[in-house]
């Protein structure tokens, strides 16, 4: 048994309160260790030395280096001191607690010895926003997305559909005409709409912001919004609109008057400026990715903690938005992140908060700063695996497995998983125009716990390499509204309207060369089947749903879904 790959920590994603009295442990061991067995000893912190209850566990979860045990304590208390009791593969019965390893069950020391789980605290403990919880995400380019009928206007430049856009150009599309296709948004299987920022800006993304609080005049105004957001929630879709707060635009009337006062502006600490003024030449100031017309803003200040959180405050109560997705927000502090999730939840205590961040975000996501956070691990595997070929079924289901173990089950269950956005060339690209390939990997996010977001277009197999040709018009008038394809994929939509795969428990694991990701809840079971092998393979039962599968025949590059 390998002593240095075991690993517990008390309140962290190893130990957690899902409820008033359930908590949720983990062990972590080396990989196909051959241990024999492993029992949580657990009771209420003062009982443990008098007695303890036995919770045998079994592996949930495996990735490539670690197998992961895990198991629920319940027994109407809430709080808990327990320790593992491992026999390894000699038959040798080892004792886990903070103190290390022993062979002998030290009662008498067990207060000083053993995990805990503390008293849980509703404000710590981190559950799915039942307001939010399994629903798919659109997400939406409002330049792009859609024009309001009949519109038309002297700054539009580009004509829709063009394939060669770009983000200096104007097409057209506005908040009316997201309104206008809410009908086919809910018929679809839409729960939950993410749009790129609408603010006021000179460029089609509007990530550089010149008024936090207006609406660009080309997407219209904030009646507009208000509207947008009144015809959603009676169609029961969420809106959730970006914020940028890591920079603002150069043309900023905050930044503006930097620029022109130097150190004389009120604003002047309002950014990282090296010298009296801003000199976008010299590159003097702090920006967003070496963009002189994005200058980064000094979220450290607490006026513009302030200001930015009044931004928040402001889309709550007048629009009645229902959530934030925060751009570049691993790049903004811890600090003000609790600020604004505080003075948030006080207008609307279920209100959504998504960062972005391309890795782990464990440090983010506490119930304090962020529920959720765009989840491109999720996209990475399946790039390796249905891509590059860097995966086969057994790396693909690891990696899944171990992006899970990064986090609490509260916020596995609030994931934004994604295979494309605004800032990634479309998947549909990437696997070469394979209609199959991307049917597999939407798919697999429709069984993934959390909320599946789908790129504006991807129903209907658009494509485009990088910004800004993954940023092309809709395609309204495009013939794959009505093949097959687009069929299976209303159909994957559909499927996860169900609870099972909104709420249930999971299990991802490979066999023969197949991936397959299992959902279990209130005594239904779902399965898929994930076959990138190369080969046919024979299924164990009939399917309830097939793509390239005949009977129990699934073949290459296609998937299977299976009832248990």
């Amino acid at each position: 048994m390998e002593k240095s790959a075991i690993l517990h920590q008390s309140d962290s994603r190893f130990s957690f309160p899902v409820s008033a009295t359930k908590a949720i442990v983990r062990l972590r061991t080396k990989r196909d260790d051959g241990i024999k067995s492993v029992v949580v000893l657990w009771n209420s912190g003062h009982k443990f030395w008098q007695k303890q209850f036995r919770l045998p566990l079994e592996v949930k979860y495996q990735d490539e280096l670690f197998d992961w045990y895990e198991g629920e304590l319940d027994n109407g208390a809430p709080g808990y001191s327990y320790l593992f009791e491992i026999t390894d593969g000699d038959g040798t019965v080892w004792y886990y607690n903070e103190s290390g390893f022993d062979t002998v069950l030290r009662l008498e020391h067990s207060f000083e010895d053993n995990f805990t789980v503390v008293f849980p605290n509703a404000a710590d403990t981190v559950t799915p926003n039942k307001a939010f919880e399994g629903r798919v995400f659109y997400q939406i380019f409002p330049e792009r997305f859609a024009k309001a009928s009949g519109k038309q206007a002297d700054y539009i430049n580009m004509e829709w559909g063009t394939e060669k856009p770009d983000n200096m150009r104007f097409a057209g599309g506005d908040l009316r005409g997201i309104c206008e296709k809410l009908p086919y948004l809910k018929d679809l299987g839409v729960g939950a709409v993410y749009m790129t920022p609408i603010h006021q800006s000179r460029s089609a993304h509007k990530y550089d912001v010149e008024d936090y609080f207006s609406v660009d005049s080309m997407f219209g105004d904030l009646d507009d919004l208000k509207e947008l957001t009144k015809q959603a929630h009676l169609c029961d879709i969420k809106i959730v609109m970006d914020l940028v707060f890591n920079h603002s635009s150069y043309f900023n009337a905050l930044f503006q008057d930097v620029v022109k006062q130097g150190k004389k502006s009120k604003y002047y600490d309002w950014y990282f400026v090296n010298g009296d003024k801003p000199d976008r030449r010299k590159l003097n100031y702090n920006t967003f990715a070496d963009v002189w017309g994005m200058p980064k803003l000094n979220t450290n200040n607490p006026q513009v903690q302030d200001y930015l959180c009044r931004v928040g405050e402001f889309y709550l109560k007048e629009c009645g938005v229902d959530g934030y997705r925060l751009d570049v927000a691993n790049d903004v502090s811890h600090e003000f992140w609790r600020l604004f999730k505080s003075r948030c939840k006080a207008i609307n205590p279920q209100v959504f908060v998504i960062g972005e961040d391309w890795q782990n975000s464990e440090s983010f996501l506490g119930n304090d700063q962020w529920d959720s956070v765009m989840n491109y691990p999720f996209r990475y595997a399946c790039t390796r695996f249905l891509v590059d070929d860097r995966y086969n079924a057994e790396d693909f289901c690891n990696y899944l497995n171990g992006v899970l173990m990064r986090y609490k089950d509260g916020t596995n269950a609030n994931m934004l998983n994604l295979l494309d956005s605004h800032d990634t060339p479309r998947f549909f690209e990437e696997v070469g125009h394979s209609k199959s390939l991307l049917l597999l990997a939407e798919a697999a996010l429709m069984f993934y716990p959390g909320n599946p977001m789908v790129y504006y277009g991807d129903e209907i197999f658009m494509d485009g390499a990088r910004d800004p040709y993954n940023r092309k018009c809709m395609r309204w008038g495009s013939p794959e509204f009505n093949c097959s394809e687009h069929g299976v994929m209303r159909y994957l939509l559909r499927l996860r309207q169900r609870d099972v795969l909104k709420r249930g428990s999971v299990r991802i694991y490979s066999r023969n060369g197949i991936a397959f990701i299992e959902r279990a809840f209130n005594g239904e079971t779902l399965v898929l089947a994930l076959n990138h092998s190369g080969k046919e393979v024979t299924l164990q039962s009939d399917p309830v749903y097939g793509y390239n599968c005949t009977g129990k025949t699934l073949f290459n590059n296609g998937f299977a879904v299976l009832e248990k």
